[in-house]
């Protein structure tokens, strides 16, 4: 029994001594939570803010929530209040049903296969922000897409840029393409059309 008691304590020396650089260097903990990968569920918000060029941060300035808050708008799908929603709707000039279009397509496109999308496609007039927001959303070069689907770039670029209403043929492959509905993809081309009428 005494011999085992000294085995034990042996042991426990041994243990003390070689663990002894250790010690007050404390428990290896990663200081901030694992990165996620995000996937944006509010495309439409995203894609305004985006041609826009504001922050998620700027938005929560502006609007007084948490960051956080913001990034669970867009990132998780979470609805904001009515309250949010209005002020929001009245700083980007769209109407709350097309700003927070319950879209369930969101995880549906993945930007592979389709080029890269480069910040220089935001340059200049962009009147159909929801259209050329998506692409930069997705991460999807216009001119990719535009060979891909057998559309000339350049007619691409006119929708984006000058906002103009594609014929019925265009706005169906937009719209199968991104998975929204022509009303929602082109509303601000719809109403400006409303508005020349």
């Amino acid at each position: 029994m005494i011999e085992q008691l000294e085995q034990t304590k042996s042991r426990i020396q041994l243990l003390a001594e070689s663990n002894r650089s250790k010690i007050g260097q404390g428990i290896r903990k990663p200081r901030f939570r694992k990165p996620k990968n995000w996937t944006v569920q509010n495309r439409i918000l995203m894609a305004v803010l985006i041609v826009e060029d504001v922050k998620l941060s700027e938005l929560a300035e502006l609007v007084g929530v948490a960051p956080r808050t913001v990034a669970a708008w867009i990132y998780e799908g979470v609805y904001p209040t009515e309250e949010h929603r209005a002020f929001i709707s009245h700083r980007f000039g769209l109407p709350q049903s097309i700003l927070f279009y319950p879209d369930s397509e969101w995880g549906r496109l993945e930007s592979e296969e389709s080029g890269k999308f480069y910040k220089r496609a935001l340059l200049g007039a962009k009147k159909n922000r929801i259209l050329s927001g998506l692409f930069a959303v997705h991460g999807i070069s216009p001119a990719a897409f535009s060979r891909k689907q057998g559309v000339s770039p350049g007619t691409t670029r006119k929708y984006m840029h000058a906002g103009a209403m594609p014929e019925p043929t265009y706005r169906s492959i937009f719209s199968e393409y991104f998975g929204l509905p022509e009303e929602v993809l082109f509303y601000e081309a719809g109403e400006r059309k409303e508005e020349e009428e």
